[in-house]
């Protein structure tokens, strides 16, 4: 069991050098989506199996004993869905993640390069793109680390509460 659990972890330690590979600067994010992915899928898969044990206690006759063992266990299926899917699935999701956010960086710096290219021919501008992104990024790291964090925290806020908005209304 020991070595299980050794080997996963060395499992999810290559696909933080896949990351590397595939050139992927912020292995935190996919490992993140990963996780996200899991919970979510450990949702879903506990209110179907929900769903089906009400199907079943509606079709009883009479309610065994083991019933409410049953029930109180069944309390914890997303916990115990999710501790499975983690220690099964979480590096082949993972290794998912990060080839697709490998191609997704990957077309994203190829659109940038095409479009600097027409603008260079067009205007005779050299990577006016690229030169915006690197001027935005400069302006951005020259602010204040704490006032960094209070705008972040702002934007998150406000993003949080513009979609409670949405779901409610």
């Amino acid at each position: 069991m020991a070595y299980y659990f050794s080997n996963y972890i060395d499992k999810i330690k290559a696909t933080k050098k896949l990351a590397r590979e595939k050139n992927v600067p912020v292995w935190h994010i996919p490992l993140a989506n990963s996780i996200g992915i899991l919970i979510l899928t450990a949702v879903y898969m506990s209110v179907y199996t929900w769903i089906a044990i009400v199907d079943m206690e509606n079709s009883f006759q009479y309610i065994p004993s083991w019933w409410h063992t049953f029930i109180e266990i069944a309390n914890y299926l997303p916990l115990i869905y999710l501790g499975v899917l983690s220690f099964t699935m979480l590096h082949h999701v993972l290794t998912v993640f990060i080839i697709f956010q490998a191609a997704v960086t990957k077309g994203i710096f190829n659109s940038i390069a095409k479009i600097d290219h027409k603008i260079w021919r067009k205007t005779g501008k050299d990577s006016y793109i690229a030169n915006k992104i690197w001027w935005v990024q400069q302006k951005w790291l020259s602010i204040d680390s704490k006032k960094r964090r209070k705008i972040v925290a702002c934007v998150l806020v406000l993003s949080i509460v513009f979609y409670a908005y949405r779901i409610i209304f």
